[in-house]
């Protein structure tokens, strides 16, 4: 979880709205980028040794690396661009599908009606990753905050903010 809510802003911020909580998916979800790395190792290794350094094995290992690079690239702009952020008012899921291709969607704090944390699987036990589901009054509308990190504290923060935003205001009595 990000600690610089005090700063951060986002395009469509009502004018009302604080930023409580920023987080990302989980860090893990880029391991595939070292898993490719290992194989292009592999590959340049094998080429090297197989055929020697030639022409051949120059272009194999330059096409290898230029592929490397834009599917690192790829995959690490895929994770960078979604982003979790919790108001004072909405619950917010920005989530890249492609690379020109972005979908947004939102919760408001008083149409919640439940929030559920789930972590399946032995990884996400151990390095404390899941998924937060926040089911709205809306008809079968849920919003799913998948692999993000500390599943139960992002939780605990939307049901503390919907606790503040449903207390009523309290007006002194007069005596």
């Amino acid at each position: 979880m990000k600690d610089n809510t005090d700063t951060y802003s986002f395009r469509g911020q009502r004018s009302d709205e604080t930023v409580a909580l920023v987080t990302k998916q989980h860090i893990w979800l880029l391991m595939p980028i070292m898993l490719v790395w290992l194989i292009i190792i592999v590959v340049v290794g094998v080429a090297l040794l197989g055929f020697g350094a030639s022409k051949i094995t120059s272009i194999v290992i330059f096409s290898t690396l230029i592929i490397g690079v834009l599917y690192s690239f790829y995959f690490w702009f895929m994770w960078n661009g979604c982003d979790y952020i919790v108001t004072n008012q909405r619950v917010i899921k920005i989530d890249q599908v492609s690379l020109f291709g972005r979908v947004i969607s939102e919760a408001e704090i008083h149409r919640i009606q439940e929030i559920s944390t789930e972590i399946k699987g032995p990884v996400r036990t151990m390095l404390n990753f899941g998924t937060v589901n926040i089911k709205t009054a809306s008809d079968n509308s849920q919003l799913s905050l998948e692999d993000v990190t500390d599943p139960y504290d992002v939780q605990q923060a939307i049901v503390q903010i919907q606790k503040q935003a449903l207390e009523p205001t309290r007006v002194p009595r007069q005596v």
